[in-house]
């Protein structure tokens, strides 16, 4: 339970009684540079919760000694925690069960399977919300810059004219470089479909095609990465 080594961009607790999901977990969000402690039931989340004032807390609903939404209750009847995201990850998955628990005091409910790339965007979100991460208005790479607020793409200085799903696109693939973000991954968030609508996935390979096409060059640094999803390949 000792909290992983990392630089200070926050401390997020995470409630797992499953070793592979905490483990997973630490590993995925220590590498975004966040300080992760581990509670594998509710009687150890209780002492970390009065050591430690975390900056998110991930809970499972099926703890060994309780169900998480009785902690979720117990972190929002605490003053100093009332503010705190709370995010459940946890494999009970139906939509009553999502809506009991937000209704419960939960922020934002992600079920089991995930990927590690959904799991850090939710996060980011519930942050950003919370006032809790600074806003990004422009990302730059190699020659390209991407202005979020005026919704404009600059190629070694020179304006690229791109649809509106083709900006997200390129927006979120360089905010995640160099990591493989998955087909379902870009209908949830560049589209807004919900993880459990089933769709085609040939939108997103088309749209990629137009999005290199238009970036010339500079567009063979977008992988296909096949069975999967897409990548951003930058030094």
């Amino acid at each position: 339970m000792t909290p992983s080594k990392g630089p200070n961009k926050g401390t997020i607790i995470a409630v797992d009684d499953d070793k592979v999901i905490s483990n997973l977990i630490t590993k995925v969000l220590t590498d975004e540079g966040y300080n992760v402690s581990v509670a594998d039931t509710a009687f150890k989340a209780r002492g970390l919760l009065e050591r430690l004032t975390p900056t998110l807390v991930i809970l499972d609903r099926r703890l060994p000694d309780a169900d998480g939404l009785e902690l979720c209750q117990e972190i929002r009847k605490k003053p100093q925690l009332a503010g705190v995201p709370v995010l459940f990850l946890t494999a009970k998955g139906t939509t009553a069960d999502k809506v009991v628990g937000l209704k419960m005091g939960g922020d934002d409910y992600l079920t089991k399977p995930f990927s590690p790339e959904e799991l850090v965007v939710r996060i980011e979100v519930l942050l950003r919300r919370a006032g809790q991460l600074e806003e990004t208005t422009v990302l730059e790479a190699d020659g390209l810059k991407i202005d979020l607020t005026a919704r404009k793409v600059f190629l070694i200085k020179k304006e690229i004219a791109l649809s509106p799903k083709e900006f997200d696109l390129l927006a979120v693939l360089l905010s995640r470089k160099n990591r493989v973000l998955t087909r379902q991954f870009l209908l949830q968030h560049v589209w807004g479909y919900g993880e459990d609508v089933e769709l085609s996935t040939r939108v997103v390979d088309v749209t990629f095609s137009h999005l290199r096409e238009k970036l010339g060059p500079w567009g063979k640094r977008i992988s296909a990465v096949r069975g999967y999803g897409y990548r951003l390949d930058l030094q």
